[in-house]
């Protein structure tokens, strides 16, 4: 077995992100940039041996990025999956980081993987995909680090479990700065002081 990507649990997510999975609930994380979100959803996704497929969301991202589009090869017209469609065909987790950062229009194609019907409508195919046991959607953003104007909708927000992520404390950041760093730890601690 591969080693798992390091990560310090601070509290019980662990065992939240596991009981999310298991029963098939899609996970909204929420906390400051740099707090330890992106790595705690590598980290579970090995310890779940789930395939990771994680999209960094911003202003020009469009539900086709997720879903999937046409593309010429060869003179023919192929579909070509995005990263959404192949976690919900391949039983993995699609982990959509900075969730407000991208257009309505993706906000909108999630829902109905958020719901009890658990399925991605291709429109451009006419398929409905329905997700796998295995498949799981996780997303984040950082409230209060965001333009006011981009929130997560109640609509959109309801459908997620939540947890709240901060910076550990100080001498388990020390710790992870070190290891991470190559520090000593004196070096470190002088660092997590100044953060």
């Amino acid at each position: 077995m591969a080693e798992l990507p390091f990560y310090v649990p601070v509290g019980n997510e662990c065992r939240l992100f596991e009981l999310a999975y298991i029963h098939h609930l899609p996970l909204l994380l929420k906390g400051p940039t740099g707090c330890g979100k992106t790595r705690f959803v590598a980290h579970m996704a090995a310890r779940l041996s789930r395939p990771l497929f994680t999209v960094s969301c911003h202003d020009d991202l469009t539900a086709a990025d997720l879903t999937g589009r046409y593309l010429l090869k060869g003179g023919d017209t192929v579909w070509a999956d995005g990263p959404l469609t192949q976690a919900v065909r391949q039983g993995g987790i699609c982990y959509l980081d900075e969730v407000v950062e991208a257009r309505k229009d993706v906000t909108v194609v999630l829902h109905p993987l958020t719901d009890d019907r658990r399925i991605l409508p291709l429109e451009r195919t006419g398929e409905i995909l329905e997700a796998t046991d295995d498949f799981m959607l996780v997303v984040s953003y950082n409230p209060g680090y965001q333009n006011v104007l981009k929130q997560l909708k109640p609509s959109t927000r309801q459908r997620f479990i939540a947890i709240e992520f901060d910076f550990p404390p100080p001498d388990i950041e020390t710790g992870v700065v070190a290891r991470e760093s190559g520090l000593e730890m004196e070096k470190a601690r002088s660092l997590v002081v100044l953060a």
